[in-house]
């Protein structure tokens, strides 16, 4: 857009004349009028209660929206969302859009200052806002997403994200690695209902449920035996390439009748009775598995073609190869679950011994009621949680439901939990204590040292020693597919589960990377309810996301500045930069960009910029920031994230707190956007005395390590101020968190009172 044809409304809201006894509103507008492109000014006391009809009679008077009042960030009323909504009723471009927050950082923290000193900073802040939205680039759009949501993993969180969006109206594809669906879920015979209730329900009854409701719907598309090869950003959209296992059974054409099993002469290891059963090379692992069809295990067949000879309906070919597919997705939804820890590591366990098994085989055990020998003492002994780092959550809760079925169901078995610390999950986990308790299970709070012998094992402890037939070890549970997080450029904790997005109260399921969520207990143990629960609520993420956005700022490569040096590509949290074989060998995804910025301040050639707050545009407002400043008192300029430190900026003032005059705020991205360089320059060149760069609190970036980054470039440059003449003090980066706000008033007032003697 030429700057022949801006046209900039501003737009004055007196928060319901509570501003006017500090603010001459008359004098800002007449003021405001005088600035090169404002063609239409307008008071209103309560602008914020404005109904639609009043924005759309506003349309086409001005391309530009200029609102002096309240902050965007912390209104009640008057929130990003609802400017969404208006620029959208005005048909302006979502970044021909900013604010001057006169309210809570004006007003509000200089309640004891004169009408006079309080409009000239009102003045100064429009001015920085309007010499920002000139500059403004239009917003980037992302839309004209695939309509398909990838769901990666068929267990029940899976299936319900399948479920719900079909409801939606949205189609989804589920890849599954194994040949059923279910999870781990499926080899569970009975689950509590709830946390909160301890009466028990069974997967035989709820999987079939979810499990053929998906394959019956016409938006849901099942492919089993089938993994994710490859993932590539490409434009807007993921494209994936999958794998997907020889099918030598079509399931079209299969009935299950189970001819082909009769004949089969290979037998092996049935994978889901983890073993503890054989099964035939060609089959089902369990009779209720869905997808009703069978299925060919390559590791035990040898082709002999019987099963071929029998089947009624030619459904067999045993000469079928892989098949490669290709995709294009809007969406990922991540639902891989848990897998529990191999026990094998822990030798003095004696895990060799078939009578030592895993909380997991047991549950197979009890499916099949010990196949008519149930033991005469069972021993289970929790946890091992040290080995990990976490507490796997479900462990003791699992224990304890067997612990009070055994005491209910096999009266004649004698039954002791051995535990270091025992963690009952909710109300149904108390239940199941209690009553074993009161039905004879012994439970004994000690540590585990070693477990021998081969028919009647021996449990040793540091409080004694106790003899059973049968020991069950609670296994940790781990993360499932980190290799496919890491393909997807998921960033994980040190447990390797997948970071979510922050804020993460608000915002559970989301990933760090765009368009990518998660579901189930791919984000840490969950129960059946909670990762059905987990799962709907990834498909309205999914849903959400499809809809495409307007984002206002995205970062991109000047490819004829780029010296190559790749420092951007680990340094985005975001997994947005993309590595070429070819020129111009990197680039950035930027419907994949969250806008953080950490690759603009990283980049050592300053190729890349961040549309719509760049290093220009934070100068032009430098300049104007100070125009009407108190004379004769430090100009401190407050670089605040965009998340925590404004938001703690916000609460000063209704908190009690004030803070100098000649304070100036800027809303900048993640703290790491910021150049240091840029700093020394506004610094050497006088356009500000005192500098603060204010970042989220330790462990809360939303960017994950983008305040550590900007704090450690500070204290970098420190050490070189007094080479420019420049006092120690005059840069500081904080650690500021939303509740911090005291300590941001303290801070800035500290900043004013020892940058007033200069040197």
């Amino acid at each position: 857009m030429s700057n022949k044809t801006i046209k900039i409304g501003i737009i004055f809201c007196t928060c319901g004349s509570t501003l006017e006894e500090k603010i001459d509103f008359n004098f800002l507008q007449k003021q405001a009028e005088n600035l090169a492109y404002v063609n239409y000014t307008l008071i209103e006391p309560l602008i914020c209660k404005q109904k639609k009809e009043f924005w759309q009679s506003l349309k086409g008077k001005f391309n530009r929206l200029l609102f002096i009042g309240c902050s965007e960030r912390s209104s009640l009323t008057f929130t990003e969302d609802k400017l969404s909504q208006i620029l959208d009723y005005l048909g302006i471009n979502k970044a021909f859009f900013e604010t001057a927050n006169i309210r809570e950082h004006c007003v509000w923290v200089h309640k004891t200052e004169s009408s006079k000193d309080i409009t000239a900073k009102a003045l100064d802040m429009l001015i920085m806002a309007h010499a920002k939205l000139i500059k403004n680039t239009p917003a980037l759009e992302t839309q004209n997403l695939a309509q398909e949501v990838l769901i990666v993993g068929g267990g029940v969180a899976g299936l319900s994200t399948a479920l719900t969006l079909a409801e939606l109206g949205v189609k989804s594809t589920i890849i599954e690695k194994k040949s059923h669906l279910g999870g781990i879920t499926g080899q569970i015979p009975f689950l509590w209902q709830s946390e909160g209730s301890s009466s028990f329900c069974t997967s035989e009854c709820v999987l079939p449920v979810l499990a053929r409701d998906t394959l019956f719907s016409e938006k849901v598309e099942v492919l089993t035996e089938t993994e994710i090869a490859d993932v590539e950003k490409k434009d807007v959209n993921f494209q994936i390439n999958l794998v997907k296992k020889p099918e030598y059974v079509n399931p079209q054409l299969c009935i299950a009748c189970g001819k082909c099993a009769d004949i089969c002469p290979e037998e092996g290891p049935n994978l889901f009775e983890l073993g503890l059963k054989p099964k035939k090379a060609i089959g089902k692992g369990h009779f209720l598995l869905f997808p009703d069809t069978y299925a060919i295990d390559d590791s035990i067949c040898s082709k002999c073609g019987k099963c071929v000879e029998v089947c009624p309906t030619s459904a067999i070919n045993l000469e079928a190869k892989t098949k490669f597919i290709d995709k294009t997705i809007g969406s990922i939804v991540l639902a891989t679950g848990f897998q529990p820890a191999e026990i094998n590591k822990y030798k003095h366990l004696n895990p060799s011994n078939p009578k030592v098994i895993t909380l997991t085989q047991f549950e197979r055990l009890v499916a099949h009621r010990f196949f008519g020998k149930p033991p005469i003492s069972v021993v289970f002994v929790l946890c091992q949680k040290d080995d990990v780092g976490y507490c796997s959550k479900l462990c003791c809760t699992i224990t304890l439901k067997h612990a009070f079925r055994m005491a209910s169901f096999f009266m004649g078995t004698e039954v002791t939990v051995l535990y270091k610390n025992l963690r009952p999950m909710g109300r149904n986990g108390e239940h199941y204590l209690k009553v074993a308790q009161e039905r004879g299970v012994e439970f004994i709070q000690t540590e585990v040292k070693e477990i021998t012998g081969d028919d009647w094992l021996e449990v040793k402890t540091n409080d004694g020693d106790f003899e059973a037939d049968l020991v069950v070890l609670a296994e940790p549970l781990l993360p499932g597919e980190v290799n496919l997080m890491r393909q997807l450029g998921l960033q994980t904790d040190e447990f390797n589960y997948p970071i979510e997005f922050q804020p993460k109260v608000v915002r559970p399921g989301k990933s760090l990377v765009e368009r990518v969520f998660l579901a189930g207990a791919s984000k840490g143990p969950k129960d059946v309810q909670d990762s059905i629960d987990s799962g709907a609520k990834a498909a309205f993420n999914a849903y959400s996301a499809l809809k495409g956005k307007s984002q206002k700022h995205v970062s991109y490569i000047d490819p004829e500045k780029c010296s190559h040096c790749g420092l951007c590509v680990p340094m985005c949290p975001h997994g947005a930069i993309i590595r070429e074989d070819t020129y111009p060998y990197f680039s950035i995804a930027s419907h994949f960009c969250k806008g953080c910025g950490l690759c603009v301040s990283t980049c050592p050639s300053r190729a890349i910029t961040l549309k719509n707050l760049e290093d220009a545009q934070i100068l032009e407002m430098v300049d104007k920031a100070f125009l009407h400043a108190k004379p004769n008192e430090p100009r401190i300029l407050a670089l605040l994230c965009y998340w925590c430190a404004y938001g703690a900026s916000d609460l000063m003032g209704p908190k009690g707190f004030e803070i100098p005059l000649n304070v100036r705020t800027i809303r900048i991205r993640c703290s790491a956007s910021f150049n240091i360089d840029l700093a020394i320059e506004i610094l050497t060149q006088n356009k500000a005395d005192g500098i603060l760069i204010g970042g989220c609190p330790p462990k809360n970036c939303h960017h994950l390590w983008g305040n550590y980054l900007e704090d450690r470039r500070v204290k970098m440059v420190k050490g070189t101020l007094k080479a420019f003449g420049l006092k120690g003090d005059s840069l500081r980066f904080e650690y500021i968190g939303v509740t911090l706000y005291d300590k941001l008033a303290k801070i800035l007032n500290a900043m004013s009172k020892d940058l007033s003697f200069k040197e």
